[in-house]
């Protein structure tokens, strides 16, 4: 068992914003070089108080740089000398009116989670009885209504068991009535958000951050449609200040709201996204090596495997975002015949997309297929998967970040499965010359390039850029390479040497390693670029073979044109779902065992 070390946190009680310190020393306050940086009160604007947190053992230490300055407060009086604060201590850090919180423990973001800062508490802070709750700016309202005096009082955010001086905090409890009389709707709009690199959650659309207080609610009332970022049909998604009595967010017109958005690209967030942990993992390709068709597959497969298997439920975590993926599938396996069957190639701007906006520019990013996993036996441990199609082409050299960002979510993947196609490889063909699966025809007949390797590079360069790691570091995700269409192998590959890993409800990493080892001494034979770029990139590699049909697929004509789609009668996957299955006893090993 892994014990967690100790921890410390910042979280500041006004704009909710946390964060988990890594580094130490690490400097609070207003000076010009601050970690985090304080605003000085107005009416000192040269004032450059701060607080170094020093790291020692299990213990952390605030050391001031003014002490006996009454700007600069910790537990609500001057600083004297350095301040201790140990395991499941938690501590007021004040800067004029300001008001930060310190958590120490085993898990500080827990504790700052049940903060609402929303609503205060006001008390008497001399016999410690409580005067009543409001919101901030109610605060010296209620302090007259109770007849008690501005000193005495101390004010905290419900679910905070450490207070502030309300004397200390008299310039944070005025609105801002300028502003208010310009626009009364400010306070319903989206804040502006600092670093999109930081925080709890990683959104599944634009992939950049955010904490748990920043997520913007969506608005309800017919009335308020017309949001800055979304335009003038969208909902508007505001910052929420009032709540029901159950806790849900009310809407300027007042009336309450159950959807939530990222504060970065205003997408509505999946239902319960918050919950649970999510991961990514990414499928990467290149253009028509059949990436639509593989995941139609996976996911069905997925659902019976991982109950049938593993007592893991695999649900629709969101049967919205998740239509167009359903539909596939459903046209995959309900067809009639092998014209019906056919799915319609991934564009770059096609109706897998989206167009939304990421660092000020309108982009075009891939819709994310949210699935739930989870353990009926109530293990504790469910978690949310997030699979993409992207377009082979966004993975091609000279496809720029910036304007088609679609391929990023690879930098943050739990992850990444790179399919491989044998019948694009020219060494592939050439062993295969004769075989009468109708894609070799297409490719024969020059329509296709074989990029795989140069995308295999480009994938390990732009996940390191965005990483930021140097070119010669591994990444410690996951990486599985598959060779796909392996039913047109069966005479070049010793399939009697090749096991099902998945055994009496365990994986057997036996199996998987040696299958894994069969395939890559193939591919060294075959395609070495593929297993030297693959492992440059990942210090966790593994090698599988699959196949999305299980049989060849089918010529057909529609005019004068010739089609190739798989005849929905003979589907019978080979190993489809063992990649994923594997990257899953990586990151949520409780839900899949190994033997």
């Amino acid at each position: 068992m892994i014990l967690k070390k100790n921890q410390i946190g910042i979280y500041h009680c006004l704009t909710g914003e946390y964060r988990t310190l890594e580094k130490f020393p690490f400097i609070v306050g207003c000076l010009p070089g601050a970690d985090w940086k304080v605003p000085p009160p107005e009416e000192t604007p040269d004032w450059e108080g701060a607080c170094m947190i020093k790291k020692s053992g299990s213990t952390y230490r605030l050391v001031a740089n003014k002490k006996n300055d009454n700007l600069l407060l910790i537990n609500g009086g001057p600083v004297t000398e350095p301040f201790s604060v140990e395991e499941n201590q938690v501590c007021t850090l004040q800067f004029g009116c300001t008001p930060l919180v310190v958590f120490a423990g085993k898990d500080p973001k827990a504790t700052s989670d049940q903060i609402t800062r929303d609503r205060w508490e006001v008390i008497n802070g001399r016999s410690g009885g409580t005067l009543g709750e409001t919101n901030l700016f109610g605060i010296p309202d209620l302090i007259r209504e109770m007849g008690a005096s501005f000193e005495d009082c101390a004010i905290k955010p419900v679910g905070l068991d450490c207070a502030f001086w309300v004397v200390s905090m008299v310039d944070a409890l005025t609105p801002p009535d300028e502003e208010l009389e310009e626009d009364p709707d400010e306070e319903y709009k989206a804040p502006v958000v600092v670093d999109p690199d930081r925080g709890e959650f990683t959104c599944p659309i634009c992939w950049l951050k955010f904490d748990r207080p920043d997520v913007l609610s969506i608005a309800v009332h017919e009335d308020l449609r017309g949001d800055p970022k979304l335009g003038d049909d969208a909902m508007l998604r505001f910052v929420p200040t009032e709540f029901n009595s159950i806790g849900q967010a009310l809407d300027p017109m007042g009336l309450p709201t159950v959807d939530g958005a990222c504060p970065h690209c205003h997408r509505k967030m999946p239902p319960g996204f918050m919950d649970v942990p999510h991961h990514i993992l990414s499928i990467v390709g290149a253009p028509s090596a059949g990436k639509s068709y593989y995941l139609a597959v996976l996911v069905r497969n997925l659902q019976r495997t991982l109950f049938q298997k593993f007592n893991v439920a695999f649900r629709d975590a969101d049967p919205t975002c998740n239509a167009i993926l359903n539909a596939m599938r459903n046209r995959l396996f309900a067809a009639s015949g092998v014209e019906t069957a056919m799915l319609i190639k991934t564009q770059l701007e096609g109706e897998m997309y989206e167009r939304l906006p990421r660092h000020g520019k309108v982009v075009a990013l891939p819709k994310p297929f949210i699935f739930s996993l989870s353990d009926p036996r109530g293990s504790g441990h469910d978690c949310s998967l997030i699979f993409y199609d992207n377009a082979g082409e966004h993975f091609e050299p000279g496809i720029a970040n910036e304007e088609s960002p679609g391929a990023l979510h690879v930098a943050s993947s739990a992850g990444i499965f790179f399919l491989f196609d044998p019948i694009a490889s020219p060494e592939f063909r050439r062993v295969l010359r004769g075989h009468d699966d109708p894609q070799f025809a297409i490719d024969e007949a020059g329509n296709r390039l074989d990029q795989q390797d140069i995308i295999m590079a480009e994938l390990e360069i732009r996940v390191k850029q965005n990483k930021n790691i140097a070119i010669q570091e591994k990444i410690d995700a996951p990486m599985a390479v598959m060779i796909g269409k392996c039913d047109i192998l069966e005479d070049h590959i010793d399939w009697d040497l090749i096991r099902n890993p998945i055994v009496e409800n365990r994986l057997d990493m036996e199996s998987l390693e040696n299958n894994s080892t069969i395939l890559r001494n193939f591919l060294m034979e075959m395609h070495p670029s593929i297993v030297a770029n693959s492992e440059a990139l990942s210090s966790n590699v593994k090698f599988f073979p699959v196949s999305a049909f299980g049989h060849s697929p089918r010529t057909f004509k529609r005019g004068d044109q010739s089609f190739i789609a798989p005849n929905p009668e003979k589907i019978d996957p080979v190993m489809i779902e063992v990649p994923t299955i594997w990257v899953l006893s990586e990151i949520v090993p409780d839900l899949v065992p190994v033997a």
